[in-house]
């Protein structure tokens, strides 16, 4: 009779994520998980990155898994309420995320509460698992890795209880691989109606999300626009998708959309919207978003279909599989035909935005924007958090890849950027992260700047510095007759303050010396925070006001 050796079901629970391919993970741990972080320690195949704060573990997960596409893991133990914020926001933005979590033992139950985990995850997750026994391990995690990363990707949990983790097991369990199904074929009938009325569009517009680039259908897309000669706008989160130096594209629409993107989606006769949400900083006043058009709305998910705008030609499907399907049998001589002039009319329309108010200030933060993009590789990773500083760098940095552009849409978590450029270093050794951030945001997980030291991560941190909460700010000076209010914020001084944490600090006050301290950064191997000392009070513009239609948007000051 064959012994096998004693092993811990932390043992089986790492066994089991290395078999589905994982290679990285991230974790803040509660000494409940002690062995899972010890196994880890000593698996050669895995890299664990051991995070401050939980929410920025599961932050730095997402970044990961935004950056390559994979699934993100985060081992968070006992802190999940802590990690809740990261968890919603993958749900927000549908990223596949495995969160791991530890449910205290009877024991542990003295000291700490016995918290409802069903109840706290299952409304901000895909799923969420349980496990009961060592032998479920294995079969858990490959089920939550299939429902994180089948149809429209998503969080899923996973909750074991910690005196498992410690518990001896000499038994052999049975561990697979994930197979991911692939995706169902769309109906014939949807997809022929969607090919006749492109083909007899006379203003046809392209709409395209975040969906897209989950998808890996960015390459089709490009072929296809560009084919047929038919215009392009994204939302916030599909940015990256379309080239922006083609001509075709007119830029991302809704709120912060810029004039050619909203006049075009306004007037057109067809749009035809894939991997979009239609949320309401997308749409504006619903009554009043492309009222002329017939719309095609192509969603993995059928639940987004009509959900918040009434569609013609609903298409429940994968984004790669409509755009082949549109290549394969669209007839783009007649297509090009048909637009031809509707074309040469929108791509004269004003894509650029206004690149700074009328204030006096030497820095202006969309020039700060404008220098990073041209001194930057194109496939350079950019990473933000959420406010003034976001909308600048979507107008103003020139994204002309997927997963290049990686901020919080759907939630808009302020603290989201540092952590989430964590995980994309980790993603992609080798390539320049640029994470872009304002004073507020910053401070919100300032912490991560000692995980970025301890593994030498090479992320340059640019800090548009202006005393304010950015857009909270703005929209109290344009909508309530500037009568600020808890917006304007104390900071430290954030080059002493990398010093202090290990890392190298820039003061930049002026664009004379922004170029040269940009490229000194850059060359640096290590991290590098860059404190830009911008105007106080400059705006983003365009603007749409709340409850208003797209076309309504306020241009400058």
């Amino acid at each position: 009779m064959v012994h096998l050796p004693t092993r811990l079901g932390a043992d089986v629970l790492v066994e089991s994520l290395a078999v589905q391919g994982i290679a990285h993970m991230f974790g803040c741990c509660h000494e409940s998980m002690l062995p899972v972080r010890h196994v880890l320690n000593h698996h050669p195949g895995l890299s664990y990155i051991e995070m401050k704060h939980e929410q920025a573990a599961v932050h730095a997960a997402d970044g990961y898994a935004r950056a390559s596409g994979k699934l993100g893991v985060a081992i968070i133990g006992a802190g999940v309420t802590n990690g809740i914020t990261g968890i919603t926001t993958a749900l927000s933005d549908s990223i596949p995320l495995l969160a791991i979590i530890g449910r205290p033992s009877p024991e542990e139950h003295l000291y700490a509460p016995d918290l409802d985990m069903l109840s706290l995850c299952t409304p901000v997750t895909k799923y969420h698992l349980q496990v009961s026994k060592i032998n479920d391990i294995p079969s858990t995690i490959q089920r939550a890795y299939e429902i994180a990363l089948d149809g429209r990707p998503g969080p899923v949990t996973v909750e074991i209880p910690t005196h498992l983790l410690h518990q001896e097991t000499a038994e052999a369990y049975p561990m697979q691989k994930a197979v991911l199904p692939k995706p169902k074929n769309i109906r014939r009938k949807s997809l022929e109606a969607a090919i006749t009325t492109i083909e007899n569009a006379k203003k046809p517009v392209l709409f395209i999300g975040g969906g897209v680039i989950h998808s890996g259908a960015s390459e089709w897309v490009r072929e296809v626009a560009t084919q047929s000669q038919i215009p392009v706008v994204s939302s916030l989160m599909g940015i990256g998708a379309f080239d922006k130096t083609n001509p075709l594209y007119l830029g991302m629409v809704g709120m912060h959309g810029t004039y050619a993107a909203n006049k075009a989606v306004h007037q057109c006769d067809v749009l035809i919207c894939v991997g979009v949400r239609f949320s309401d900083r997308v749409t504006g006043k619903i009554s009043g978003f492309s009222p002329k058009s017939k719309k095609i709305h192509v969603d993995i998910d059928a639940a987004e279909i009509n959900k918040n705008i009434h569609v013609d030609i609903p298409i429940v499907g994968d984004a790669t599989q409509f755009f082949r399907s549109l290549a394969g049998r669209l007839r783009y001589p007649l297509v090009r035909e048909h637009t031809k002039d509707w074309v040469a009319e929108v791509t004269k329309w004003q894509r650029t935005v206004p690149r700074f108010d009328t204030s006096t200030s030497r820095l202006k933060p969309q020039n700060v924007i404008r220098l990073l993009s041209a001194l930057t590789e194109e496939d350079a990773i950019v990473v933000t958090d959420v406010g003034q500083h976001q909308i600048w760098t979507a107008h103003h940095y020139t994204f002309t890849k997927p997963r290049t552009f990686l901020t919080s849409g759907g939630l808009g978590t302020m603290g989201y950027g540092l952590p989430a450029a964590i995980g994309a270093a980790v993603a992609s050794p080798g390539k320049k992260v640029i994470c872009i951030s304002g004073d507020g945001c910053f401070q919100m997980n300032v912490q991560e700047m000692m995980t970025a030291v301890a593994y030498k991560l090479p992320i340059k941190i640019a800090v548009l510095n202006n005393g304010y909460l950015g857009m909270v700010r703005q929209w109290q000076e344009l909508f309530y007759q500037k009568r600020y209010s808890a917006v304007k914020i104390t900071s430290p001084h954030f080059a002493k303050l990398a010093e202090a944490y290990g890392a190298i600090g820039y003061a930049v006050d002026s664009e004379e010396e922004a170029e040269d301290i940009i490229k000194k950064a850059l060359k640096h191997d290590g991290p590098v925070l860059l404190d830009f000392n911008i105007a106080e009070e400059e705006n983003v513009y365009p603007i749409v006001p709340p409850g208003q239609s797209n076309e309504q948007a306020i241009l400058s000051h």
